[in-house]
């Protein structure tokens, strides 16, 4: 399967597949939306009653502008990096559950008002390098008198178990279109050039009598030149083996690394699935 890359930064990727149907481009974007792994906070444990800062001897109360449950949902939606080589499920890890580096990460915040508490106060229990990507996020405003201390556990999950799992973002997919120019009977000059000017990314020429593509990779698919030229002498038909390929990642892992694990997990599965198609009697 030949891949051409459009583009590729750490967080998005551009793509062209060749030699693929339109069922194995959709399993490769239904994957990278719904099994890739990354950590995200599961587990918030708030502290109740008073809290007292011992610097200034004032006691502030517990309690901030949102449920608890509010301020654990905005938790559960900050980016981690996530380092698959190292962490794994709290399901498969030696463990067997119980936790352990390999299967969480803890954090801790400790903010007292009035202030705005940032993903950037969510603090990292150990590695540094585990600290919230996108450090100006806020989560929640407290008062003149009013504290959050919490500790937050972040494991490994995927999208399939819930969103805030979910690593790849605005993952699509679409056809190639191909430019098909066949001239028809009654189509004029005048005709051509209008249908070439009409063209909003410019592939479209005309030169000596004919129209002619540039270059059909451009083309947005937008059917102007098709709604230009009443005669019907060019159509945008999609290759149904050539499909583009692109999505963005929310930084717990870089597009490469989630386009590679998504490959991989395909390939594993549906070797499973040929193991036990031949067991079968």
């Amino acid at each position: 399967m030949p891949v051409s890359v459009q583009a590729l930064t750490p967080r998005g990727t551009s793509l062209e597949l060749e030699g693929v149907s339109a069922a194995q481009a959709n399993a490769i974007r239904r994957t990278l939306i719904a099994d890739l792994p990354k950590l995200a906070i599961e587990d918030v444990e708030f502290h109740l009653g008073p809290i007292r800062d011992e610097a200034t001897g004032k006691d502030y109360d517990s309690s901030t502008s949102m449920f608890d449950e509010g301020v654990a949902l905005r938790l559960g939606l900050l980016p981690i990096p996530t380092d698959l080589s190292q962490f794994r499920r709290k399901s498969e890890c030696t463990c067997d559950g119980a936790g352990c580096p390999h299967c969480q990460v803890m954090y801790s915040i400790d903010r007292k008002g009035p202030c705005t508490v940032y993903a950037k106060d969510v603090v990292p229990l150990g590695d540094p390098s585990l600290a919230i990507l996108e450090p100006e996020v806020p989560i929640v405003r407290l008062g003149a008198r009013q504290a959050l201390l919490a500790y937050a556990t972040a494991v490994v999950g995927t999208g399939r178990d819930h969103a805030k799992w979910q690593v790849a973002h605005a993952v699509g997919i679409a056809p190639r279109p191909h430019v098909r120019i066949a001239r028809k009977d009654g189509c004029t000059e005048a005709c051509l050039k209008r249908t070439a000017a009409s063209c909003p990314v410019k592939i479209l020429e005309f030169a000596d009598g004919k129209l002619s593509v540039t270059d059909e990779g451009k083309c947005i698919d937008c059917l102007a030149c098709e709604k230009t030229c009443e005669h019907g002498s060019i159509r945008i038909e999609p290759d149904e083996e050539r499909f583009f390929l692109r999505f963005e990642t929310d930084g717990s892992l870089t597009a490469r690394e989630a386009l590679r694990f998504a490959l991989k997990d395909l390939k594993r599965r549906f070797e499973e699935l040929r193991e036990a198609v031949q067991a079968i009697p």
